[in-house]
């Protein structure tokens, strides 16, 4: 990983990734490390159907002032991380 980048523990939250947000991507990845497929992360799966995740950690950019990931766990304790901008908070 990277020096730069800042990771932040967070109070738990509700989100979800959907209807409109999968229609606009056509799906979103769920990756196993907060990385791209060029850096070596692999889909843990991908959500074509609205999801409720909740956030347990934001990936911040180099400055620390806007949040590029976020590790959710879904679907009965599972966790990975996803893009931040696919997710609508509630």
């Amino acid at each position: 990983m990277k020096e730069m980048e800042k990771f932040a523990t967070v109070k738990p939250y509700k989100a979800s990734i959907t209807e409109e947000t999968i229609k606009r991507y056509g799906s979103v990845r769920i990756w196993d490390k907060p990385q791209s497929a060029a850096e070596g992360a692999q889909a843990v799966k991908e959500v074509t159907e609205p999801l409720q995740v909740t956030v347990i950690e934001e990936q911040k950019d180099m400055f620390g002032s806007v949040t590029q990931r976020a590790k959710v766990k879904f679907d009965r304790n599972k966790e990975g991380w996803v893009i931040y901008a696919m997710l609508t908070k509630k």
